[in-house]
């Protein structure tokens, strides 16, 4: 097959900057380089078939707690508008570092896209095993537009959905279906819900809360060991050795970086890709920012995996900068989620599973209130909250600043946060 080279001579005073991938990171990252470069030319290449969406609020799409126009935040006219070459639907296949160029396609046709400099940001997808392969017709994961779109299809009032997996995003799609009507069985092999998130008084109030609708059910401590379709309809068969019926199945056991086209580029991937603090990969001009990468612990210095909103937007930034030849550093984050059921607040920041004979806890419990600080060395490592998430963001600034807890206590506006004045129950240990 012939292949379309597109515009395969760049003026050597314009340069062409291509990102793979069309997300937060994405979008960011072509702001920022159209602000920095006026004449440069960016070209976007979008694997799916719409613009650039919030990723993060699918689920609530999905429950009809927005709207399709909220839900998209960028037309197309957001593109033009900035001179920024759109292509949707269009998947990269392999890069020729040496003659600096993408190889993609679109509908089945061959595209040729040379840069000049390359930035990554395709990603992850949900993981799909043999237990329960993916089956366009029954068996998805919830990541995507198209994703959405069509659990809303099947989404009638009556159907019965299996959900594999009881942690941030399997726990809010069962809260959307279960708002359409659907009944929701969730699975989970841990004997916790939102395990990166709680521990388990905080799981189990989580969990307490969402099964006192009717219509959705939490399984712990059992796993998935085999899906198959009879009749229509997907059987699913459970480790402790029952089986269940569901007209679909959502797989919610994690996600993996989307890298395959990487392959052979010199790319270092460790099941992520490899950037230093520049969001550089370890081949010359190609970065990587968003979920496809890893990103630096800003209190401990490490290299983690932190897959959230605002992080994908300030790597996309950062990467822009260098991309234009302006060193800047990506300063690093914490891990940090938040999510509601039912009018029922969790937030987590900082190591929330942090163990050991040098960590104390601060915890205070309630009907309606569980908070639970951790120290190390007297200094804030984490926050997890259930009911009453006030405060968070002042313990955050804490726990970043490394501020002693001693000192953090004392200043006024902690002063209404549960976990401080210690209206109620008070505990404080050492984890063996």
């Amino acid at each position: 097959m012939k292949r379309n080279v597109m515009k395969a001579k760049v003026k050597k005073s314009v340069r062409q900057h291509v990102i793979i991938g069309n997300c937060i990171a994405a979008v960011t990252a072509a702001d920022t380089l159209r602000e920095l470069n006026p004449d440069d030319r960016i070209v976007i290449l979008g694997d799916e078939a719409v613009p650039s969406y919030s990723r993060c609020l699918i689920t609530y799409f999905l429950g009809g707690m927005v709207t399709q126009s909220h839900l998209l935040s960028h037309s197309e006219q957001w593109y033009k508008s900035r001179g920024i070459e759109l292509h949707l639907a269009t998947r990269a296949e392999t890069v020729d570092t040496k003659r600096r160029v993408v190889h993609a396609r679109c509908n089945g046709r061959k595209k040729d896209i040379p840069y000049d400099t390359l930035l990554v940001a395709t990603g992850s997808s949900p993981i799909f095993t043999k237990s329960f392969p993916y089956d366009p017709h029954g068996i998805i994961g919830m990541r995507t537009y198209a994703d959405v779109q069509q659990l809303k299809a099947w989404a009638k009032k009556g159907k019965k959905a299996i959900i594999i997996g009881a942690g941030f995003v399997g726990l809010k799609t069962a809260y959307g279906l279960v708002r359409r009507g659907v009944r929701v069985k969730v699975v989970e092999l841990l004997p916790t819900v939102l395990g990166r998130m709680t521990d388990h008084e905080a799981s189990m109030r989580v969990r307490d809360r969402l099964t006192r609708h009717e219509l959705l059910d939490i399984e712990l401590n059992n796993s998935v060991v085999a899906t198959w379709r009879h009749r229509n309809k997907y059987i699913v068969r459970y480790q402790n050795g029952g089986e269940e019926e569901a007209d679909f199945v959502v797989a919610s056991v994690g996600v993996q970086a989307n890298t395959k086209f990487l392959e052979g580029t010199g790319v270092q991937i460790d099941r992520i890709i490899c950037v230093d603090d520049y969001q550089r990969t370890t081949v010359e001009d190609i970065y990587a920012a968003g979920d496809v990468c890893r990103s630096r612990h800003i209190v401990t210095g490490q290299w983690i995996y932190n897959a959230i909103w605002p992080v994908a937007a300030a790597q996309g930034r950062v990467a822009a900068y260098n991309m234009s030849g302006q060193q800047q550093v990506y300063a690093g984050n914490i891990p940090m989620n938040s999510v509601d059921f039912y009018e029922m607040w969790i937030t987590a920041i900082g190591d929330v599973q942090a163990e050991g004979t040098d960590i104390e806890e601060i915890t205070f419990k309630s009907n309606s209130i569980y908070q639970k600080v951790k120290l190390r060395d007297g200094i804030p490592i984490s926050f997890m909250a259930v009911g009453n998430v006030d405060g968070a963001g002042i313990i955050r600034g804490a726990i970043v600043g490394k501020t002693p807890w001693k000192e953090f206590v004392k200043k006024p506006q902690t002063q209404l946060l549960p976990v401080v004045n210690q209206l109620g129950g008070f505990i404080a240990k050492a984890v063996a």
